[in-house]
């Protein structure tokens, strides 16, 4: 449709609307560098309200298809969107509201996921490396319909705006503002908060450590995160343990236990000694998953300490 409406045959002195220059008002007070269908449209519901009706000029009680398609051609011809140069139709580009990083972006486009891995790392000041990519974590596109279904009955309590168009699941192209963006797909993506001040959502600090356990190789490494929990693991013991308790997986908790009970070792904690429950007897589990099977071992997390 953006194509479409971007190439209409419009009049180049065409002013902008009282309706499009409120909506547009809104995406840069809300500093929206830029938008989907979906929320231009759930913004255009909001100037619907009595409140901004008469001073708009409205004429009916609520939006529709159409008057949502006048808005974006409007804004289009006054240079207020453009189609996203990486994300293409799916995407408008809010160009008063200029440039953003892709972390805004990407959290923008699609609000099914949050900023994980390396790049969380980074964020909490747990390694002094700064990751080229941006690490995210998704859910798959196949688990998408029920979250959609969801986002859209709590964005629309009273069904009020079910005639507008539907929550789309955007996959992220390889780069977003000149970054490479690395997905990590997972049914069950873990605890993540808004950023301040930002469109960003960002795995909790607990979760970060699940997650440097969980799947080290996008953590830098074993190596380096062993380094980090030496270092980070006794003043977040707390929130780690907590996120690791809640929704680590099997082996996250093991590793997880021989780290802080026999390397570190701040290991006196019942949930952390409950982990060995989820140690399994003449199994092949290895603290680096990178690396091959070694002899030396844990006996009481029963894992191959191969870094």
């Amino acid at each position: 449709m953006a194509q479409r409406l971007a190439s209409s045959a419009l009049p180049v002195s065409i002013s902008r609307t009282k309706l499009a220059d409120g909506v547009l008002a809104r995406l840069v007070g809300e500093r929206r560098p830029v938008v989907t269908q979906y929320d231009l449209f759930r913004m255009l519901y909001d100037l619907f309200a009595p409140e901004h009706r008469k001073r708009l000029h409205l004429r009916h009680d609520t939006p529709g298809m159409d008057d949502l398609r006048k808005v974006v051609a409007n804004l289009f011809a006054t240079k207020g969107l453009e189609i996203d140069r990486d994300y293409g139709r799916s995407l408008y580009r809010v160009v008063p509201a200029g440039e953003a990083a892709a972390d805004e972006v990407t959290a923008l486009a699609n609000p099914f996921g949050h900023i994980s891995h390396l790049s969380a790392m980074q964020r909490w000041g747990l390694t002094e490396r700064r990751p080229e990519a941006l690490h995210l974590t998704m859910p798959p596109a196949a688990a998408a319909p029920p979250l959609i279904g969801a986002r859209m009955a709590a964005d629309n309590p009273e069904g009020t705006s079910t005639d507008g168009p539907k929550l789309k699941f955007i996959r992220h192209p390889k780069t977003v503002r000149g970054r490479t963006i690395a997905v990590y797909e997972t049914r069950h993506p873990g605890q993540w908060l808004r950023v301040r001040d930002s469109h960003a959502r960002l795995a909790t600090v607990g979760q970060t450590f699940a997650d440097m356990v969980e799947r080290p190789q996008y953590c830098g490494g074993m190596a380096h995160v062993i380094d980090i929990w030496r270092d980070q693991a006794p003043v977040f013991r707390e929130e780690l343990v907590a996120a690791i308790e809640a929704v680590g997986t099997p082996i996250a908790k093991v590793r997880a236990g021989y780290l802080l009970d026999e390397l570190l070792p701040i290991g006196d904690d019942p949930r952390i000694q409950g982990w060995t429950r989820f140690a399994q007897r003449g199994g092949s589990r290895v603290l680096d998953p990178s690396k091959p099977f070694a002899t030396r071992h844990s006996a009481k997390w029963m894992l191959s300490l191969n870094v």
